[in-house]
């Protein structure tokens, strides 16, 4: 009896199995997985992208170069009036900088891949980490550079990969990658350019750390402050090359927290108090839910209403061409900070051959910007702040 019920579950077994191969036989072929993104593909054609598109603002044949490879590059259709917009903000950029003085001779731009690539059906997505770095030309200024992270998708196309999207991923995204002006805002940038040069070229430059001793009239007496460890300081952790190593916990946009701990390098006392309150000015790096530093601390007005109104340790200039070295610069961003508002924190590191102050700042971690480039992208009457430390 078992031995008899065993072979007819045998034989029905095989009966199954062998519909089943003649069903699947029948039946059409069945559509093959997209085989999924190559990493290196993408990263090198990202890489291509990126490269000539801040070959633009660049001077020389091997620029133009590297834009005309960036402009072959295969893209999706709903890219390409992003990307036309993204290349002629960089020549705007390009005609505004000579009006400013400031020009290129040379950028180099590196991308590494954070993670591997994200493939689902017919897109791909990558992460990658841009490092790019500008040479002034003719003359022996430290280089400009920056760092910041991408998320780039891609749409199958031919058998290949084409670019669809550009998301920056630190800070507002104009921080580091230019936006096409309308009309009215280049006349206006092109204005302040001009302006900006004019100004910068008066009088002597206060460059030197070691000669700013002292603060200036209706601040607070104090000890003088080391201006030299706050340069020094900001000028190491603005470039996270190799790798981020910045001392502290970072916030998520760290303009402020950056600059504050600059600050506090060359000499400026916390000041304890509720984390709330404009007169209290410290960092402990608590962990989560207490607070890790004040409002002071990491946020651009709170800072502004302690250093300004409560501390007095800082106190306007009347514009760009009186900024020194370490001094501090704020300004609005339309659409990020609230209106008539600070947005953004950063310090002068340095200046151009032409007395042009560079900037290094946070969120888009950058070293040595020259504040022509960011007067002129925030001209549409986003409000600057000019302080003496």
């Amino acid at each position: 009896m078992i031995i008899r019920t065993a072979m007819r579950r045998a034989v029905i077994a095989a009966a199954v199995t062998g519909l089943a191969a003649s069903v699947l036989a029948s039946s059409p072929a069945q559509a093959a997985e997209p085989a999924p993104a190559d990493d290196k593909a993408l990263i090198e054609a990202a890489r291509t992208y990126f490269a000539g598109e801040n070959a633009v603002t660049v001077d020389g044949a091997s620029a133009a170069s590297a834009t005309r490879k960036a402009e072959h590059l295969e893209v999706a259709a709903t890219f390409r009036a992003v990307r036309d917009d993204r290349m002629e903000a960089r020549e705007q950029l390009h005609g505004i900088n000579e009006l400013a003085g400031v020009r290129y001779s040379a950028v180099d731009t590196e991308l590494t891949p954070v993670g591997r690539a994200r493939t689902q059906g017919d897109t791909a997505r990558i992460s990658v980490r841009e490092h790019t770095e500008y040479t002034f030309a003719g003359s022996k200024d430290e280089p400009y550079s920056y760092t910041v992270r991408h998320d780039l998708s891609f749409a199958r196309a031919d058998g290949g990969w084409a670019l669809s999207k550009i998301t920056t991923l630190d800070g507002p995204a104009n921080l580091s990658t230019p936006e096409k002006l309308d009309p009215a805002e280049l006349r206006a940038a092109r204005q302040a350019a001009k302006e900006l040069r004019a100004g910068v070229a008066k009088g002597k430059k206060l460059t030197d750390p070691a000669q700013k001793t002292s603060p200036g009239s209706g601040v607070r007496a104090t000890a003088a402050y080391d201006y030299t460890a706050m340069v020094n300081f900001a000028t190491k952790y603005a470039k996270p090359v190799p790798e981020d190593n910045v001392p502290y916990e970072r916030d998520t946009n760290d303009c402020t927290n950056f600059i504050s701990h600059a600050l506090k390098a060359g000499g400026w006392e916390r000041v304890l108090g509720w984390y709330r309150s404009d007169s209290a000015w410290w960092y402990t790096g608590n962990p989560w839910p207490l607070p890790k530093h004040s409002w002071t601390w990491g946020g651009a007005p709170n800072w502004q209403r302690f250093a300004r109104d409560e501390s007095k340790r800082v106190y306007e200039l009347s514009g760009p061409s009186s900024l020194a070295i370490a001094d501090v610069v704020q300004f609005e961003i339309f659409g990020y900070s609230d209106p008539g508002q600070p947005g953004h924190t950063m310090m002068v590191t340095d200046f151009t051959s032409d007395w042009m102050p560079k900037m290094s700042y946070h969120s888009t971690d950058t070293l040595n910007r020259p504040l022509s480039e960011i007067i002129t992208e925030h001209s549409g009457g986003e409000k600057f702040w000019y302080f003496r430390t």
